[in-house]
This record gives C-alpha cells, sequence and structure tokens, in this order.
C-alpha cells in the first residue's frame, strides 16, 4: 500500500463518495485534502470520464474540481497533458519509523510536562488551532475518516489549551499520521509541540502503529528542521491538481 493511500485514510471530510476506486470528498472548501479526488485504486473508466464524472460531482457541491496526484507520478503526467495545468496547496508527505522518532521526542522533549491524549476533539481544541477556528466544517474534517483518531493538548495551569496535535492510526499498514499541530502565539517556542508530538507518537506505539507519517508545506523551515531531527524524510511531494472546464483532448 502506498503512502498516498494510507494518508487518505486519515483525513476526514463532511462528505464522501467513490467512482470506482476513486474517492471524492468534500468539506465546504476547506483544506485541499478534504475537497479531492483521491485516485485510491482503477475508477472503471478511460480517464477522460473519470474526470468527468469528477467534475460535476464537485460542480454539484460548488466546489472546484480537484484531483490529488503525486509530483510527476503517470497520473499526474496524464492530468497535465489533458491540460489540467494549475495546481494547488503542494506540499510534501513525509515518514519515518516510530520507534526511533519517539526516541528523539523523549530525548529533546521536557519530561516534567504531558499532554492529554483523548479519542474525543476538545471543545477549546481551536483556540489553539486557529485555522479551523469559527469554521464548523473542520469538526468533521477532524473526526472523520478511516482510522483511530485521537487529540493531544498541553494546558496551562488554568486549563487553557496552549499546543495541540491529531493522529490518525490506520491499523491495516501498521501508519499513524500526525497532523493538525499548532501552538498559541503567546505559548510558542516553549517546546510543546514536542510533547504534543511526543505523546500522540506514544499513543500510535501503543495502538499498534509501526510507522509515521505527515504532511508540511515546503516553505515552512521551521517545522521542516524539527521533522528533520526526528529522522523524517521526503517520501514524495503531492499537490491539488485543478481540473479545467474542458479536457483539450476531449
Amino acid at each position: 500500500m502506498d503512502l498516498q493511500t494510507i494518508a487518505a485514510t486519515g483525513w476526514g471530510y463532511t462528505e464522501r463518495a467513490y467512482i470506482g476506486g476513486w474517492e471524492l470528498r468534500a468539506a465546504g472548501g476547506h483544506t485541499s485534502r478534504a475537497n479531492s479526488a483521491i485516485p485510491i485504486g482503477d475508477s472503471g473508466m478511460p480517464l477522460d470520464r473519470t474526470l468527468e464524472a469528477v467534475r460535476e460531482w464537485y460542480v454539484e457541491r460548488g466546489l472546484p474540481a480537484r484531483v490529488q496526484t503525486v509530483d510527476g507520478s503517470p497520473l499526474d503526467q496524464a492530468l497535465v497533458e489533458l491540460g489540467h495545468l494549475e495546481t494547488e496547496r503542494p506540499a510534501l508527505r513525509q515518514s519515518a519509523p516510530l520507534a526511533p522518532a519517539l526516541e528523539a521526542l523523549r530525548s529533546s522533549s521536557d519530561p516534567h510536562h504531558a499532554a492529554k491524549v483523548t479519542t474525543e476533539l476538545p471543545e477549546d481544541y481551536f483556540h489553539a488551532y486557529r485555522r479551523g477556528h469559527g469554521i464548523p466544517e473542520f469538526r468533521s474534517i477532524l473526526t472523520s475518516g478511516d482510522a483511530l483518531i485521537a487529540f493531544a493538548v498541553v494546558r496551562a495551569d488554568n486549563g487553557d489549551a496552549l499546543s495541540v496535535g491529531r493522529v490518525a492510526i490506520d491499523a491495516g499498514s501498521g501508519y499513524a499520521g500526525i497532523a493538525a499541530v499548532a501552538t498559541a502565539e503567546a505559548a510558542r517556542r516553549r517546546g510543546l509541540a514536542r510533547i504534543v508530538l511526543r505523546d500522540l507518537v506514544a499513543f500510535a506505539g501503543e495502538h499498534g502503529a509501526e510507522n509515521t507519517y505527515l504532511e508540511v508545506e515546503e516553505e515552512n523551515a521551521p517545522a521542516l528542521a524539527l521533522y528533520t531531527s526526528l529522522g523524517y524524510a521526503t517520501a514524495h511531494r503531492y499537490h491539488s491538481r485543478r481540473l479545467s472546464s474542458q479536457d483539450v483532448a476531449g
């Protein structure tokens, strides 16, 4: 099973449908991963017909039609040949074996502080994860999917959420995906994100995961430096390729 397919189990949506082995997701336009078609298997139709069906599904929902592809893959190249040239939200998908990543986190984080890990989304999660603040769809995005999902929160003495994160554990593959990690602005540069990561990775290990993955934007130098220090390496670069209104070859 490739990492793109594994990662598809770890992110949510508000609505999902299938065209053969293509998974179509919608979530009001919030995050490209929750609003793209993800080719997990064969659609059962020629590519041009598949793309037309994808386009129609998203048009019905008032959303642009996008297909998530690995940069330079055969499908990505085929989409380019059909005239779908516009890409959105490129990112790196990185992976690391769980055990050494956890060891590195334990050696570089405060052992006297811990995050609370729960399978329920904390009510104040979005106080730290500002990207989803005030957006109803984000609750569904973070709580849906085909994996065991858990959340970690580091709190201040008064109970305020300072740093948060999410893990999605895919039992079939043994991979755990880390996502939605954020620290409140006033609490940054205190090592709290490392505590969140440490306790999420430890939870994943306790529930059978042997490897971890995450997504990071290429321009996020501090995050890339942190993940490199933990043993993460890029598996592939991916993006959402936006479908044009009409296939060039059609």
